[in-house]
């Protein structure tokens, strides 16, 4: 007969009698438990967060640079952060100019169309001048009297010389505008004209001032067995960018400075901006060259009554479209290399001296964006231009 289930105390533990805990010293005390919890997963330690491409749409958290290794250092916070501007490396660098390019295209544009055609108010008369010169020349040496004169010649020189004093003068412009175009959208903010003419307006006449001293600098290196005047060259490439962002003392022995204290990392970016230039440089080159024979504007003697050479339609036309199409190339590519100039002087100046893209905004009057929710608000660091 089995006997029916029997009732736990007050002071009995619920449950059946094979799961009640027994009492001291009892049989069940050398019984091993018929539960063991499993062990606890072992706690992993939370991934590094990779800081991710730089979108110049949104804001972001402003992080000031170290002097060590010239970024990183968060501006509030203790965690290493990402700056639009200044990079650890030559990738880096790379990739903060195509982003940097890709969201102000549309003003640099308009920026290098201005000067395409104050350029072209300057190369298309030196082009047509000296291609009557040159055939003067020829003539009156062919006409075999022994009277030919480099007389013709110095009327195109003097062309060329003042057209390279207003060249120089319009890309100073156009380069400091370009920078503050480039600063505005590293910052989070539209990019706009405007403002861009108004900082160009104030420093353009500097840097022209100082372009003037650096090309004589190059022009005796080149006399001084050419690799001294290429040396300085390379230099004074953060020229417009030093002049642009910065007030006071001597913009010469500043790129030294800047340039020396990682000369290594210098060269990289300062090599990649030459290259490129001289690259399409010499596409270019070639490219007008095969316009113009194709066109017919090989410069021959016109006759041997010394009356010199009719300028044809076919040659003027050939010239006129041999340097719009070179000049449109030189100034497409003008707009990458001012952008990666401006990024390159950053990461420059940023292993010198603590440096955010805040500082650089400041310094050419630019206000930071509004940050998002949970972002760092931007700061601009005590003491920068306004």
């Amino acid at each position: 007969m089995t006997q029916p289930p029997t009732t736990p105390g007050p002071d009995e533990p619920a449950g059946p009698p094979s799961l009640r805990p027994s009492a001291p010293g009892g049989p069940e005390d050398d019984q091993p438990p018929l539960f063991t919890p499993p062990p606890a997963p072992p706690v992993q330690p939370p991934a590094p967060v990779e800081p991710v491409g730089y979108d110049p749409s949104q804001s972001y958290i402003v992080y000031q640079a170290a002097p060590s290794f010239g970024y990183g250092v968060p501006a509030a916070g203790g965690q290493a952060g990402y700056d639009p501007m200044i990079s650890p490396d030559y990738g880096g660098w790379w990739q903060r100019s195509l982003a940097i390019f890709k969201g102000a295209w549309k003003q640099l544009a308009v920026l290098q169309a201005i000067g395409f055609v104050l350029t072209l108010a300057v190369v298309i008369p030196e082009a047509v001048w000296s291609a009557k010169a040159s055939a003067d020349l020829l003539d009156a040496a062919d006409s075999g009297d022994g009277q030919a004169s480099l007389t013709p010649l110095l009327a195109p020189f003097a062309l060329l010389f003042a057209g390279a004093v207003v060249a120089g003068m319009v890309g100073s412009l156009i380069t400091v505008a370009a920078n503050q175009i480039a600063v505005t959208v590293a910052a989070g903010q539209p990019p706009r004209l405007g403002p861009a003419f108004a900082v160009a307006a104030r420093r353009f006449l500097p840097l022209w001032g100082w372009q003037i001293l650096s090309a004589l600098m190059i022009g005796v290196g080149l006399c001084l067995c050419v690799l001294p005047g290429i040396y300085l060259y390379a230099i004074f490439l953060i020229l417009p960018a030093v002049v642009t962002f910065e007030r006071g003392g001597s913009a010469i022995s500043r790129c030294f400075q800047l340039v020396h204290r990682d000369f290594g990392s210098a060269l990289a970016r300062i090599a990649s901006i030459i290259g490129l230039s001289v690259l399409v440089g010499i596409v270019s080159y070639f490219v007008g060259r095969i316009i113009e024979l194709a066109m017919g504007a090989e410069v021959t003697p016109g006759s041997r009554t010394g009356t010199g050479v009719v300028l044809t339609s076919s040659l003027m036309a050939a010239l006129v479209v041999s340097r719009l199409v070179t000049t449109l190339l030189e100034s497409g590519v003008k707009m990458l290399t001012d952008v990666l100039t401006v990024t390159a002087y950053a990461d420059m100046r940023a292993r010198n001296e603590p440096l955010s893209t805040a500082t650089l905004a400041a310094e050419v009057g630019v206000r930071p964006g509004a940050p998002s929710a949970g972002e760092t608000e931007w700061t601009v660091p005590p003491g920068a231009a306004r």
